[in-house]
This record gives structure tokens, sequence and C-alpha cells, in this order.
């Protein structure tokens, strides 16, 4: 039996992708599951991941609202995907809801439905998406685009479950727990009067950020054999090997399309691949070969982030600027922190202070040696001076 049926009209297409088996208890993963690197099908290890996958787990039984913020391709609805099917409306639908593409003076009628005659061309009624939710989940995805208007009328169905259609004079009521979804800074959004302040706090009971990319750099190559596999036993496609040389270039770049762009360059390159079924670094993209690599110089030759009109964490980029340095530093004296710091014009102890800052931010327990693939996509030898685990955060 399927865990949840999405609501596919032709105003919103949803992936395929997405469609999972139910378990059979709340919060029990399937076998499939147990094997797959990762939580719910979502892929990462890394420990931003591990939060994102506790706090599914642990609302997942309850009825409140998620509030998923995160840049675009980082995962989102799999996320909301993931709580549903691990609550008890498991069996009911997962109804989602672009708020963005659909356009705003028909986002009222998907969303609530309308009688008949309500508008020009509606010439018979028709329920909309929390109907159809009523039981089970919707997930309203890009709510920050949401006009002023309809964000009256869904803080009352976050407070009682009651709407009008368009159109209507009759009351209904709903039992739909929301999910909402965002790769706008809401916080931003209230103080310039754009989202309702009652509704921000409304939805975000639960708040889930959805790291980027290039903030758990060590999950790539976790997410490039896993996907280089999905596309073999379930798409049908050869199955493709990748260089470590090739498999270093896509840990350098900066992903601005995240998770959602590695996948579909990944299919790329095994569509348009070589008869032999190696991706090698020439068969990568020119931005990808030139992005975030260090010159001879010691400059970029390329710069190593990519930011739209919505902007960059400043000090977060920074910081990832500062690793990727320094993780070099430490490949070239195959791990002597003295010889490091030579190459990086510092004294030895402000580079051991700077690696135990970052271990400690990381949360990072000294334990054993020190896990060197962590540090660079090459392999590192260890040496006598490498007693310290300072393994770098991604």
């Amino acid at each position: 039996m399927r865990a949840f049926e999405f609501v596919n009209p032709e105003t919103e297409p949803v992936a395929a992708e997405l469609a999972v088996t139910t378990p059979t208890a709340v919060g029990e993963s399937t076998p499939e599951e147990a094997e797959a690197p990762g939580f719910a099908g979502i892929i990462g290890r890394h420990r931003r991941m591990q939060a994102v996958f506790d706090v599914i787990s642990r609302v997942a039984g309850t009825n409140a609202t998620v509030l998923i913020t995160g840049e675009s391709g980082t995962g989102k609805e799999l996320v909301a995907q993931a709580i549903h099917t691990r609550s008890r409306r498991r069996l009911q639908r997962l109804v989602p809801v672009h708020c963005g593409a659909i356009p705003e003076d028909l986002l009222e009628s998907e969303m609530f439905g309308h009688e008949r005659g309500a508008f020009t061309g509606a010439i018979c009624s028709r329920i909309g998406r929390f109907r159809l939710a009523d039981g089970g989940t919707i997930f309203l995805d890009e709510i920050g685009d949401m006009s002023p208007k309809l964000q009256v009328k869904l803080l009352r169905v976050l407070e009682n479950g009651m709407f009008e259609p368009v159109g209507g004079v009759t009351t209904q009521c709903v039992d739909v727990r929301i999910i909402a979804a965002t790769n706008r800074n809401l916080e931003e959004a209230v103080a310039d009067r754009r989202f309702r302040e009652d509704l921000y706090y409304r939805l975000r009971v639960v708040p889930v950020e959805m790291p980027t990319l290039r903030e758990r750099r060590e999950d790539i190559p976790l997410l490039v054999e896993w996907f280089l596999g999905h596309l073999h036993t379930v798409k049908g496609l050869q199955r493709f090997e990748i260089t470590d040389d090739a498999l270093g270039v896509l840990s350098a770049y900066h992903w601005p399309g995240n998770v959602r762009e590695l996948k579909n360059l990944l299919e790329q390159l095994v569509v348009l691949g070589d008869a032999d079924r190696v991706i090698r670094p020439e068969s990568l993209p020119p931005q990808l070969r030139g992005g975030g690599r260090v010159s001879a110089t010691g400059g970029w030759t390329t710069p190593p982030w990519d930011f739209d009109q919505q902007g960059i964490d400043f000090y977060r980029e920074m910081a990832s600027i500062e690793d990727r340095i320094i993780a070099r530093a430490l490949h070239i004296s195959r791990g002597n922190k003295k010889e490091a710091a030579r190459l990086l014009h510092l004294n030895r102890t402000t580079l051991l202070e700077k690696l135990k800052r970052k271990r400690e931010a990381a949360g990072m327990v000294t334990q054993g040696e020190p896990n060197w693939a962590a540090l660079t996509p090459l392999a590192v030898t260890p040496t006598s001076e490498t007693s310290e685990d300072f393994r770098l955060p991604s």
C-alpha cells in the first residue's frame, strides 16, 4: 500500500523520485533506508545533516508545524516527505503547493477551492489543496512568495483549521498538518513588512535549517557514489566510475545549485560519457575545473563562491576559504604542522590555535589518528608530528 498520494495537477508537476514506501510504524525505517548512507532517503553524514535527521525523528510523531529553510536544491521537499512518512498521517495524502509557481490570482483558488461562478472561467466548483490534504499533510513550498492577502487566510487555517472557498459563504473545517519551506530570509521579510510577523511565528514552531552543499563538502563523495548507483539501478543507465582527481574537483566547487545541481550534472556526465564509463577531470564542465582552485601564486584562479541578490554569509564563506587553504598547506607538508605554518607564513602556535578552534567549533573530540582523507581530496600519509586530530570542518 502506498504511503501517500502526491496530488499532481497540471499547474504543478511533482518529481516521481519522491515516492517511497510507507514504514509499518511511526518513525520506523524501511529495509532499503536502513542500508542507505543517510536517513529517510536523504543522503548525508555531516554533523549538520545528522542534526536535521534528529529533528525529523523528534517531530514526525507530533502535529507540530514545521518551517524548513535553506537555499534551493538543498532537499527541503525531501525533509517534508520524511516527516510525513514517519507521522501518524502517513496513510493519507501529502499535498504539495508551490506558492511561487502558481500565479497569485490563482493561488487562493488552488489552496482553498472555489464555487461555481466565483470568477470568469469557474464553470464548476472545485475543492482546493487544503481539502485534498484533510487528515494528511500539506507542504507549502516557497511560502515567502505568498501575498499578504493569502497570508491572512493561511493564518486563520493555522489557528482553527477553518476557511471559505473563493466565492463561497460556507465555512469549511479541515484537519491538516502544515509544513512550509522557503529559500528567503523571512526575518528580513517581517522587518520589511512583506511577511506577517504573527504568521511567521505560527509557522516556525519547529525550524529546520538545511545546510548548503558547500557547507558539507565531506558528503560530496558519498553523494556522488549514491547518485551514480541510482542512475544505474533506477534509471537503467550505464554504471560509471569517477577518478580521485575528478572527485577532488567536485569537492572544491562551490555548488550554487547545491545537491540538485550535483545530481543533474552527474546524470549529464553519464548520458554523454565516454565508452570506458569513467569520469575524469577533463570530463567536467570548464566552470568546475577552474572554480575554487588555488593557483601557483597562492591566489584563487576563480572565486570559490557565488551568490545572487539574496547575498551570502560573508564570515562563513571566509572561514570556508581559510579551511581550504590550511588543508592545502597540510597536504603539501604531508601533515607536518611546522612546515604547514611556514608555507602559510604563520607562527606554528598560531596555526595550532586555529586548528584547535576549528575542531572545537565543529564539535570534534580528539580520538586516535586524524582522518587525513577529510583534509583534501588526495590521500595524505601521516607523519610523526600528527598526534592531534585536527580534521577541518567542511
